[in-house]
């Protein structure tokens, strides 16, 4: 009889989870969103970037986006994202990124209030970034690439925290 209560037992405790776990495995989930290096190099060839100083882009997904600098030219936005939280990693190039302090000129109100431009920081933090090299951004953080070495690709994460 012994036997018979521990079977029981097992098989109250066992059979719901095996059966939960089943049903989870056959439940449709969405699939990873994947672009290849294939599609994202190509992507930012044929990119025509809206505004240069933005530099070109490729969506991966919903604010991830492959970015491409161009250090010649037209000069790079310093900006501030009062609502968002972006973080980059460096796939390819170097240059020089200054964050903190304060956005020079002050800029005037703009049309997207989680983007705020202007030409130049002042009183930011200078540093060199390169190949492999992560850098976050907090809200509201002044950001800006100040000088690039030919060019600068990197992936870009923009996540809204207010």
């Amino acid at each position: 009889m012994r036997l018979g209560m521990w079977t029981l037992r097992i098989a109250i405790v066992v059979v719901p989870a095996l059966s939960v776990a089943l049903l989870a495995q056959q439940a449709s989930v969405t699939p990873a969103l994947y672009m290849s290096a294939a599609d994202v190099a190509k992507g930012l060839s044929t990119a025509v970037a809206a505004d240069a100083a933005a530099g070109a882009a490729v969506t991966v997904a919903p604010n991830i986006v492959v970015r491409r600098r161009s250090g010649g030219g037209e000069p790079q936005y310093a900006i501030a994202h009062p609502f968002s939280m972006e973080t980059y990693y460096i796939i390819e190039g170097a240059g020089s990124l200054v964050t903190g302090g304060v956005l020079d000129p002050p800029p005037p109100a703009p049309a997207d209030p989680d983007i705020v431009r202007s030409k130049t920081i002042r009183n930011g933090v200078t540093r060199r970034v390169a190949k492999g090299d992560v850098i976050v951004v907090p809200p509201g953080t002044p950001h800006w690439f100040d000088a690039i070495d030919g060019s600068i690709t990197y992936l870009e994460s923009r996540v809204r925290t207010k």
